[in-house]
């Protein structure tokens, strides 16, 4: 592996651009608001399975949102000027479908770290690194995979750069008032 192609501004816009619906998911998500768990307040070994936060309405959100922005992506791409680059980009097409693929393995991955977390006695809204950071790319990228091809430079790149973002989003999102924690 070439590391030094992993960390090009031509891999981190290739990167951004395939997984914008999915950054919009996880990061909206909380707007929902919804009323119905997802797991209708299962145990698994005396504790919830995935507990009260991870909900029907959410998970539904979150893949309408990812659609939303890949249809976006799909109206906006040919204004957007990757022609300057001076290197070949792999930008994937965007579309409804690729962008909801990506929504719903946002929150799918988001709802296997709560199973994780649960597992470990870590309350909702408790601080879990890694888990809280990267399981909704892992999950999207996943499932994506099912659909498009994922260069690893995209993986390993969002792997870096999305504990930051994700870091800088919930603190806005807190200052807000949209979440009740700044992780």
């Amino acid at each position: 592996m070439d590391w030094g192609a992993v960390f090009t501004i031509y891999t981190l816009v290739e990167a951004i651009w395939i997984i914008l619906p999915a950054y919009a998911a996880n990061g909206l998500v909380p707007l929902a608001r919804g009323k119905h768990p997802v797991d209708g307040g299962l145990l698994f070994r005396g504790k919830p399975l995935l507990g009260p936060g991870k909900t029907w309405e959410g998970w539904i959100f979150g893949t309408l949102i990812g659609a939303v922005i890949g249809t976006i992506q799909m109206l906006a791409f040919p204004y957007v000027p990757f022609w300057i680059s001076d290197v070949p980009l792999t930008i994937v097409p965007m579309s409804p479908v690729l962008g909801a693929v990506l929504g719903f393995g946002a929150i799918c991955g988001d709802m296997v770290s709560s199973f994780f977390k649960r597992r470990i006695n870590l309350i909702r809204g408790a601080a879990a690194p890694v888990l809280d950071q990267d399981n909704f790319i892992v999950g999207s990228l996943v499932f994506v995979a099912l659909v498009v091809l994922v260069k690893l430079e995209w993986a390993i790149l969002l792997l870096i750069i999305t504990p930051l973002v994700h870091w800088a989003a919930c603190y806005i999102g807190y200052k807000l008032k949209v979440k009740q924690t700044p992780w």
